[in-house]
């Protein structure tokens, strides 16, 4: 058997179909179906049952798939390790991050780290779904999920507030609020909550106002781009609404709900150089803006935040020890 059909067939079962496999391999449908066939042809049993456009897994499927994914980790764990000893941190890195924190907070922040380190390449996933580092579509994720399967190693890598953000042209013609119950017949924008991949960000859901938007989307970015049209209001992160003069945040001290971002990375790449160049510059930069994930403005006009800096992880500890093993 070859290593580069394995390669084929690893990629098949983790999309379960060919077509989709095409994009990831970069091959066609017929070479990927004729590399699928040569391994089955070798094993001298079939590895997967065809169902229609999808495909299931048969039991020698899936041992074959236990033996590869150990192969893999093998590979990644000593050969790439033994070419970053020569080349330093060098390479590229592809970071998995929710919509919200890849669009408007690393983005702007990921060409200081390239800076630090000129041979390394960065590649931003910046959508709000659920990634997986054991299928190898990131190296490393940023999500709102506390990691709990996996061989993975994770770490808490900050706690960030969300506020009531609008214009002032909404309540040109509306009656100031005072107390929280005062904005249930406002109009609002928040998620389609059917197609969240993570119930961590609908922080409407969790609020005694219990509002029901008018407007719903799928991002914070759709999300803000309302709100800041005078239409609506929305929850928003702290650090996506203060970044903009024309928002203004509603009843700062009675409506701030916090949430939770895990930086996390797969076991076979945890000790990699350029892997732990790009966790370690990410770590730095959400320490340094604490502020900003605080949900105090930049001229602390607001007054103090509810988090205690106890509470805050540390950025110079190590990654937690694996999911599996309960750090």
């Amino acid at each position: 058997m070859e290593w580069s059909d394995i390669k084929v067939f690893l990629q098949v079962v983790r999309d379960r179909t060919m077509t989709e496999a095409t994009n990831a391999l970069r091959m066609d449908h017929s070479t990927i179906s004729r590399r699928i066939a040569r391994l089955e042809k070798e094993a001298g049993v079939p590895l997967f049952e065809r169902a229609g456009r999808r495909l299931a897994v048969t039991e020698e499927g899936q041992r074959l798939t236990e033996a590869a994914e150990k192969l893999e980790s093998i590979i990644l764990r000593e050969v790439m390790t033994l070419a970053e000893a020569r080349s330093n941190i060098a390479g590229r890195v592809r970071i998995g991050a929710t919509e919200e924190f890849g669009a408007h907070y690393l983005a702007a922040r990921l060409p200081e780290i390239a800076r630090e380190h000129p041979d390394l390449d960065l590649d931003l996933v910046a959508i709000s779904r659920n990634f997986s580092l054991a299928s190898r579509e990131v190296d490393v994720v940023v999500t709102m999920d506390r990691p709990s399967s996996g061989d993975l190693r994770f770490r808490k890598l900050t706690s960030f507030e969300f506020g009531v953000y609008g214009t002032a042209g909404y309540f040109a013609s509306r009656r100031p609020p005072n107390l929280p119950v005062d904005l249930l017949d406002e109009s609002w924008c928040g998620f389609i909550t059917e197609m969240l991949q993570t119930t961590e960000l609908d922080v409407c859901a969790g609020q005694e106002l219990r509002v029901e938007p008018r407007y719903r989307t799928t991002t914070v970015t759709a999300q803000l781009a309302t709100v800041r049209s005078g239409a609506a209001l929305a929850f928003l992160p702290c650090f996506v609404g203060d970044a903009h003069e024309d928002l203004e945040r509603v009843l700062p001290d009675e409506l701030r709900p916090t949430r939770d971002y895990w930086l996390a990375v797969h076991e076979d790449l945890a000790d990699s150089p350029r892997v732990r160049a790009v966790m370690d510059g990410i770590a730095d930069r959400v320490t340094r803006d604490r502020r900003v994930f605080d949900g105090v403005p930049a001229d602390g006009a607001r007054g103090s935040s509810s988090l205690a800096p106890e509470a805050l992880p540390s950025v110079i500890t190590r990654l937690a020890t694996p999911v599996n093993a309960q750090a």
